[in-house]
């Protein structure tokens, strides 16, 4: 095993091991569903879909840092993953479109055009000032989304199978399944594979640090998610734009 695949090794037992948001049992929503209603995780689900909509523009500002670096194997990488998120295996339907409309037709709610609450808008602001950091941080953080995505996206399950009693959407099931059983895990190991090439020892400290930030806002977003579903008096949106 050589160092970098020791670091992210290391990285992702951190991830286990230190914090809740990536837990299907600990995670502070998870542990609120046997007082929830289906309005607050509902409210949960169209919040959580606005985090998969603007990663593909945070992967694009690492791809863009990659190429003026001439980490051109990373770039392809991160270029390869944008299109198969931009729809490239799935008729041309991207996976934000996949899973919104799952979303609403499982769920009877609005969620295409959810408005970002506070703690979500918190989030998108911290990740874009990470982005914005220099290369090693980024790809850091670039790793950190791909590594908590198939933990992530459990948990959203889990979430799901709650609000609709088992009974999911062909089209949901289809999406997570590939996601699970698929694409997230050639999304890290080419990542993975990838930055072993270019990323230098003296720079595993960047690397670590964008990767704990990102980690570090997420499990901030989810702890804040639970007490504004709590606290907010939930009332959801039932329009779902045609």
């Amino acid at each position: 095993m050589n160092t970098f695949d020791r670091l992210t090794q290391q990285l992702n037992q951190l991830l286990a091991q230190d914090y809740l948001a990536f837990s299907i049992t600990k995670n502070p929503v998870a542990q609120m569903l046997s007082q929830a209603s289906f309005a607050q995780i509902a409210y949960i689900m169209q919040q959580y879909s606005i985090f998969p909509k603007e990663l593909v523009g945070f992967t694009e500002l690492a791809r863009q840092k990659a190429l003026v670096a001439e980490w051109d194997i990373v770039a392809q990488e991160l270029k390869e993953n944008i299109a198969e998120e931009m729809g490239k295996s799935t008729q041309g339907i991207s996976h934000y479109t996949l899973l919104a409309e799952g979303l609403e037709q499982g769920l009877g709610v609005a969620v295409k055009n959810t408005t970002p609450s506070v703690a979500t808008s918190k989030l998108l602001r911290t990740v874009q000032s990470i982005f914005e950091q220099p290369l090693p941080n980024v790809l850091g953080a670039t790793y950190a989304i791909e590594a908590t995505s198939i933990p992530e996206l459990t948990l959203i399950v889990q979430l799901l199978d709650w609000l609709l009693e088992g009974a999911m959407p062909k089209d949901l099931e289809y999406f997570f399944s590939k996601h699970l059983n698929e694409w997230e895990l050639e999304h890290e190991a080419g990542l993975r594979t990838s930055l072993a090439i270019y990323i230098q020892p003296e720079q595993f400290g960047e690397f670590a640090a964008g990767f704990r930030a990102t980690i570090d806002a997420m499990e901030a977003w989810w702890q804040e998610l639970a007490q504004e579903a709590i606290s907010s008096g939930v009332v959801l949106s039932t329009a779902i734009a045609q």
